[in-house]
């Protein structure tokens, strides 16, 4: 009897409220998310089989479309947010990392006899316009005012026969393939975030043609 009554009572519960989002996963009655947050700078090495350096996380993501006419994705879907203090960073394109189009800083040496330039990491426009510096020889992520050694002075990458950067490619064979997908897709998605953070610390946000999503972490 008592068995049964706790049955009763664990049904009454269960349709009593709504069912909560499960971590790591989100979808609607067009597409169905699921993925794993890459904050440590190790395990975004072996994720990715090469060292991006310090202030990149990334998302192992699957996406899975639910209806039979298939959905557009683009990583340009997503953009991961710290519930720490808010801060946002839309998913990069393997160009915006690794292009030769992408941002350096130069700094002027201040010291007699030393090197003209120097080149830092790729800067990317921050939040608010404010520019970041990506991971380089100059220093971390968040850097946008006077560098060590000399001044600071963003240009664009633009040498005539420059080699491509060999990340470049790892990057996009990498990353979340981009398209009409009918079938589950799945690949990796490169952001920026400053600070020490747990995957309870953060969600992924999907913008795009099924709608609006928040993805949880744990």
């Amino acid at each position: 009897m008592k068995y049964a009554l706790i049955l009763v009572l664990t049904a009454v519960v269960a349709l009593g409220g709504d069912p909560k989002p499960l971590p790591n996963q989100a979808g609607n009655d067009d597409i169905e998310i699921a993925g794993t947050v890459i904050l440590d700078r190790e395990e975004c090495r072996k994720a990715l089989g090469a060292d991006l350096g310090p202030g990149y996380v990334m998302v192992r993501i699957k996406v899975s479309p639910k209806t039979d006419d298939g959905i557009q994705v683009s990583p340009d879907d997503f953009t991961i947010i710290s519930r720490k203090d808010g801060e946002r960073s839309q998913a990069l394109s393997p160009f915006q990392i690794a292009g030769r189009g992408a941002m350096v800083l130069k700094r002027a040496a201040t010291q007699p006899g030393g090197l003209g330039t120097e080149s830092n990491g790729p800067v990317w426009g921050g939040i608010g316009g404010a520019p970041r510096r990506f991971p380089g020889s100059g220093g971390g992520v968040g850097n946008s005012g006077g560098v060590e050694g000399g001044t600071a002075e963003a240009k664009m990458d633009t040498e005539k026969g420059a080699k491509e950067n060999p990340m470049l490619e790892i990057l996009k064979q990498k990353i979340l393939p981009e398209g009409k997908i009918t079938q589950p897709a799945e690949g990796l998605l490169y952001f920026t975030l400053s600070g020490k953070l747990k995957p309870k610390d953060v969600s992924l946000l999907y913008k795009g043609a099924a709608g609006r999503l928040t993805m949880d972490f744990k």
